[in-house]
């Protein structure tokens, strides 16, 4: 018996375990080996991805929405897993995919995954939750919203590059011995010597941020480039092709991941426009007297509404929600 011929339905619980980010780190091993011993294996893996990432979007909707969008879809929803021929791999996988045949029918979802013969294309749309993505070679990305990325499907492990049509996102990189991961940011380059760092990249600039290891910035075309460490910020300039390094003065610019934010004298303002950046629910500052006051404060929470209740403890302020928005006001 071969190594990899297993129970398949305990494959599957694996990847399922990974994606939920629940997975075992002796489990992580043997299913990234498990992934590389195969072309097919790999394919298993990202069609699993796409289901899990279009279902995620599915269910993060208003309840009332989604089980009106179902009631409206069903009849197409059934004739398409219908006219559909899955194979025979357990209950687990045939569900996966019939779950996998309704996300897509659900056009009015706030993102999207292509998935052909030679690229991955994963998008997400503007004020979406955070999407996690697990490349080929192990690599984690955490896309921010409005962010696309594109990557090679089958060679991935080979080239080992990412690229970042717009957006932001947040990369673990894999340690791989072949090969360095880079990301392809248009004119420049980021190229990984073992690190996890940040990416934005806009129709006006690129900034990278290094949290652990080093970066190359790379301007092939013009022979130019700088190296990043641990702290550093790097940032190409479109217009003008300049790049440039220096300190990370942002200690919050993780924050939109982690939801940690480390406040020191900021006016609420600027403390709002962070909030607001982060949880992508817009939130504003009703009076010139509030809107002048400094905040100092450390806040770690997953919901905004949390964070708002510490800031308005602490400035004896007044928080409440206008519909879609938050408003900070004077008692």
């Amino acid at each position: 018996m071969k190594q990899f011929e297993t129970n398949e339905e305990l494959i599957y619980a694996l990847i399922i375990d990974d994606l939920d980010g629940a997975i075992t780190p002796s489990d992580k091993v043997f299913l990234y080996q498990w992934r590389s011993a195969a072309a097919e294996n790999e394919n298993t893996y990202q069609d699993f991805l796409s289901v899990q990432l279009n279902m995620d979007k599915l269910y993060q909707r208003d309840r009332s929405d989604v089980e009106n969008s179902w009631k409206a879809l069903d009849k197409k929803i059934v004739q398409k897993l219908q006219a559909q021929q899955f194979p025979q791999k357990g209950r687990s996988i045939r569900f996966w995919f019939s779950a996998a045949a309704a996300a897509m029918i659900l056009l009015s979802l706030t993102y999207y995954f292509i998935n052909d013969s030679r690229y991955v294309v994963v998008s997400t749309a503007n004020h979406t939750a955070i999407t996690r993505v697990v490349l080929p070679d192990g690599t984690e990305v955490s896309l921010n919203a409005g962010t696309t990325i594109k990557y090679l499907k089958h060679d991935f492990v080979k080239h080992r590059k990412l690229e970042l049509k717009t957006g932001e996102v947040f990369i673990h990189v894999a340690p791989h011995n072949d090969s360095r991961f880079s990301v392809d940011l248009g004119d420049v380059t980021a190229e990984d010597i073992g690190t996890s760092f940040n990416v934005v990249k806009n129709d006006k600039k690129v900034s990278v941020i290094v949290e652990e290891g080093k970066v190359a910035l790379k301007h092939l075309q013009l022979d130019r480039s700088v190296m990043l460490s641990a702290g550093k910020l790097g940032v190409y300039d479109i217009g003008t092709q300049a790049l440039a390094v220096a300190d990370n003065p942002n200690v919050n610019y993780k924050a939109w991941l982690d939801r940690k934010f480390i406040f020191k004298e900021i006016s609420v303002v600027q403390a709002a426009e962070q909030l607001e950046k982060a949880y992508q629910v817009p939130v504003r500052v009703k009076d010139e007297s509030l809107k002048n006051r400094k905040l100092t404060a450390s806040l770690h929470y997953q919901t905004l509404d949390s964070a708002l209740a510490v800031i308005s403890a602490s400035l004896q302020c007044k928080v409440t929600k206008e519909k879609n928005r938050y408003v900070l006001s004077d008692h």
